[in-house]
């Protein structure tokens, strides 16, 4: 009986193990089905995506199309929802402290880089590049010569966007920069085309051209326009007889990039986000992408040229690789780019009846003629105003008369507009002339004036132009005159003065001192050639050393 028991026991105890032994194995079986299933889920394989997580998209618009492909083509398990966000909207976001997509598309780099440093934020960029395209010069007939892009930025009725908003129009000037950095140009040279560019008019409109509107511009009526390679191959193959020329000059082009870039403020998607950028980016290598991309006028990231002979072919990518150039060639153009608000001091003391030796014309006389054909070069946005500082222009008991007051160039006078009310003041000058030089309390009253009327969405500024030191008799010294200056200077408010002094009758030091104090530049002409040109180069840098 013992025996029988203790065999029951074992068989007992052996079905009980077998028992487990199942158990554990189908445990394990469900738990390895239910990892399986969990990957297969996160990735969207098979249907078995259950919870798809939103993610927000924002892209340039024109390579908006193409991100929408990718993330139709994306695998895994993510909805993404695609919007066309420019960077000058991006740019709106931030400023008004609004919530930035989980990813963004912009046109370059730099943008990014921009955005991220107002924000404050470290932006994880998964994709240096998802597509590409030159940043070249459109026209129609024989195209232009231009060796470099300094040089075509001076070109006359050149048609740009906005290069605050536009990574298309802020491309050639990167381009002319890099140029400086290859020396193959000057500073002096881009200052100056610079200069030129942003006081036209076509880059002064409250809403910038379209890129395609530029483009129309150049059909209808001919001329010039900064553009991308893309924008002008979709316009070509939209309108092969139109005859548009593509070219970019002889130093290369700077490319738009499209990188792709993890924007999310949210460090608790941040993970999310990321996996799903990296789903984006796997995609750009389907077919189905980069054949979208050729049809529509884009090179793949890698630079390379469109088929056919399309577009402008092999071209050196232009980089600024300074940091610091790079910051300061966007922010003189910020600088420029702002309307002036300038009050003109003019010289009438009894120096200026002289005459120059190179031509026997008067120096007042050769100042009026080059001050007037100036005056074209101010949009009808800048204002504008005219004093004469001399002892036969003194009125009031003051050293000075005001000839026209400050005030924007279209604004409405009895002469037509302001501009031409300018004019005419200019013109008055050598009946004034006379006299000694009392230009120390001109200089001081000026700024207070200007001062006065500071407007914060102008450069406010003062041009000195004076043939001669300070020679009357008055209580201010020099020391006493820069000592008040310094205390009227107000980096919160700036006004910028610069100085032009004509002939070796000028007192250089003070002027350039006067420049000094306020942040200003000061010029120095010799001859009538001279005068022209110093007098183009202070009123294009309105002050920027």
């Amino acid at each position: 009986m013992a025996a029988r028991h203790s065999a029951s026991t074992q068989r007992e105890r052996s079905t009980a193990r077998r028992v487990v032994q199942v158990g554990l194995g189908l445990l394990a079986a469900v738990l390895v089905v239910g990892v399986v299933v969990a990957g297969l889920s996160r990735a969207g394989v098979g249907g078995f995506c259950v919870d798809a997580a939103e993610v927000t998209v924002a892209a340039e618009p024109d390579i908006l199309a193409h991100v929408e492909t990718l993330a139709d083509e994306a695998g895994g398990c993510h909805s993404y929802e695609v919007s066309a966000v420019s960077s000058a909207d991006m740019a709106a976001r931030v400023a008004a402290r609004q919530a930035l997509p989980d990813i963004w598309v912009p046109d370059s780099a730099i943008r990014l880089a921009q955005v991220s440093q107002d924000v404050q934020i470290p932006f994880e960029t998964v994709l240096n590049s998802i597509a590409s395209t030159p940043v070249i010069i459109a026209s129609r007939g024989p195209a232009p010569d231009m060796p470099t892009w300094t040089s075509a930025l001076a070109m006359p009725g050149l048609a740009m966007g906005d290069p605050v908003r536009s990574g298309i129009a802020d491309a050639p000037i990167l381009a002319a920069t890099s140029e400086v950095e290859s020396m193959r140009s000057t500073p002096e040279a881009l200052a100056a085309s610079m200069a030129a560019l942003a006081q036209g008019r076509a880059g002064r409109a409250d809403v910038p051209p379209t890129a395609r509107e530029l483009l129309d511009r150049v059909t209808v009526a001919g001329g010039t326009a900064i553009v991308s390679e893309q924008n002008a191959e979709r316009a070509r193959r939209d309108a092969p007889e139109a005859g548009l020329v593509l070219t970019a000059p002889r130093t290369g082009a700077v490319f738009l990039g499209y990188p792709l870039a993890v924007t999310t403020q949210d460090p608790v998607r941040r993970d999310e986000v990321v996996g799903a950028a990296e789903e984006l980016r796997a995609a750009t290598g389907s077919p189905g992408f980069t054949s979208g991309l050729a049809e529509d006028g884009f090179r793949l990231a890698d630079r390379s040229p469109l088929a056919g002979g399309a577009g402008v072919g092999e071209v050196e990518a232009l980089v600024v690789r300074d940091p610091n150039r790079l910051h300061g060639a966007l922010q003189r153009w910020r600088l420029l780019a702002m309307p002036g608000r300038s009050l003109v001091l003019v010289d009438t003391s009894g120096s200026m009846g002289f005459a120059m030796a190179d031509t026997g014309v008067t120096r007042i006389r050769t100042l009026v003629e080059t001050a007037d054909a100036g005056l074209a070069r101010f949009p009808d946005d800048a204002a504008l105003g005219l004093w004469a500082f001399g002892g036969d222009a003194g009125l009031d008991g003051r050293p000075y008369r005001e000839v026209a007051p400050l005030t924007r160039l279209d604004a409405p006078t009895p002469e037509g507009s302001h501009r031409d009310s300018l004019a005419g003041a200019l013109a008055s000058l050598p009946g004034l002339v006379g006299g000694g030089t009392d230009l120390h309390r001109t200089v001081l009253d000026a700024y207070a004036a200007v001062r006065s009327g500071y407007d914060p969405d102008m450069i406010n500024s003062i041009i000195v132009i004076s043939d001669g030191a300070d020679d009357t008799v008055s209580e201010l010294t020099r020391d006493d005159f820069l000592l008040a200056l310094r205390g009227m200077v107000d980096p919160s408010e700036p006004v910028i003065v610069v100085t032009v002094g004509l002939l070796d009758d000028a007192d250089p030091e003070t002027l350039a001192e006067i420049a000094r104090v306020t942040g200003g530049s000061s010029h120095v002409a010799q001859t009538t050639d001279e005068i022209v040109r110093v007098f183009a180069d202070a009123v294009g840098r309105r002050g920027g050393a």
